[in-house]
């Protein structure tokens, strides 16, 4: 497992110091170390450990402090840090965890313990770290090709206008202008879920690590029939499908922000209108069961070949590469975040060119009584 991984002892009793080192490099770890937070930040300067050992209680530089210099650094934040301590109160537990600590080990302990949670965060980070490439190498294959499909047509026409300016008609100039407006607004649609995507995947992150305290409670959504098919058929309208627009649901409190709620239903009725045909129907239903407010939105278009959610991710949509057809594949994606950070849940049930229904629920407050 280790293959050779270096990491830092920051232990201020020195034989508890080299003890420690003895101990790793037997395991066979490389093993550097400081005696307080000072020295170790001068080490981390210069060399990247893969994982920090650290005291709490030392001189000049305790433990804490040097977790909060850490993290305020880019190259730094995302080194595994587990605290050595020789007790763990809720006080300093709380604080080291807010900080980012990954674990505590308590003075005394056993060998086997020490290596058995060091390997855990070494494994933890590896996998961190695959994923982030594969994202990466997504991102290079992929992404150009989403944002230059667009700028193909802007360039393109703005081009024609700027060297035929003279000898084109006002009809072709305007014909080309709208042209040009409409893949900058594909452009820009792109870019923002992009945006939103990411910005969702830092969320999930910091949520994981317990970097934020997220309050569901203080988001919430009430479902008024009436202004819910209103906002609905709202966005409907931006994909020209208001006309057969089908909603029926009943009234709710959900926890989840307005906000959230709302680019939900948009990335969803956004996916049903891709995917049909604009004479077919758009149905939503919404309703109350148990601890959850269950909504389906169904399409009677092509289906999909992959209903398996937990593929359904940044790049790949409906089985198919997504440069078949407008967009990342990123819409449901952005769905299956936002049910995660409040709790909620995500089914797709599809039959090719019959029809594909998305079912989604999303948590109940049933602490607040509906009128």
């Amino acid at each position: 497992m280790n293959n050779m991984k270096t990491i830092l002892v920051v232990e201020d009793e020195k034989d508890l110091r080299l003890n420690l080192q003895e101990m790793l490099e037997h395991e066979g770890f490389n093993i550097l170390t400081a005696a307080n937070g000072v020295e170790a930040l001068e080490l981390t300067a210069s060399i990247e450990p893969d994982l920090i050992l650290s005291d709490i209680k030392m001189p000049d530089m305790d433990g804490f402090e040097f977790l909060k210099v850490l993290q305020q650094k880019t190259e730094t934040a995302n080194i595994p840090f587990i605290f050595l301590t020789a007790k763990v109160d809720m006080q300093d537990l709380r604080e080291g965890m807010v900080l980012g600590a990954d674990d505590y080990i308590t003075k005394p302990f056993k060998i086997n313990e020490l290596i058995t949670a060091i390997n855990t965060r070494l494994r933890k980070k590896e996998n961190h770290l695959r994923t982030i490439n594969d994202f990466k190498k997504m991102l290079s294959q992929k992404i150009p090709h989403e944002l230059f499909t667009p700028l193909v047509g802007i360039l393109g026409f703005s081009e024609i206008i700027e060297s035929d300016v003279h000898s084109l008609t006002e009809d072709e100039i305007k014909s080309m202008a709208e042209k040009i407006k409409s893949s900058g607004h594909r452009l820009q649609r792109r870019i923002e879920k992009f945006t939103v995507y990411m910005d969702l995947s830092n969320m999930l992150n910091a949520k994981a690590k317990n970097e934020v305290t997220y309050r569901i409670s203080q988001n919430l959504c009430e479902i008024d029939p009436s202004y819910i098919s209103l906002k609905l058929k709202t966005i409907a309208a931006s994909f020209n499908r208001s006309d057969n627009l089908f909603v029926n649901v009943d009234k709710a409190i959900l926890c989840i922000s307005d906000e959230y709620f709302e680019r939900l239903m948009k990335e969803l009725i956004e996916n049903a209108a891709k995917f049909s045909e604009k004479d077919t129907a758009i149905e939503i239903f919404g309703r109350e069961e148990i601890d959850y407010y269950n909504i389906e939105v169904i399409d009677y278009g092509m289906g999909m070949k992959e209903t398996n959610i937990d593929h359904m991710d940044l790049f790949n949509q409906n089985g198919r590469e997504f440069e078949v057809s407008e967009g990342l594949g990123i819409g449901l994606a952005i769905v299956k975040q936002i049910l995660q950070l409040f709790e909620g849940k995500i089914s797709i049930e599809s039959k090719i060119d019959e029809f594909t229904k998305v079912n989604i629920k999303i948590p109940l407050n049933k602490k607040v009584k509906i009128a």
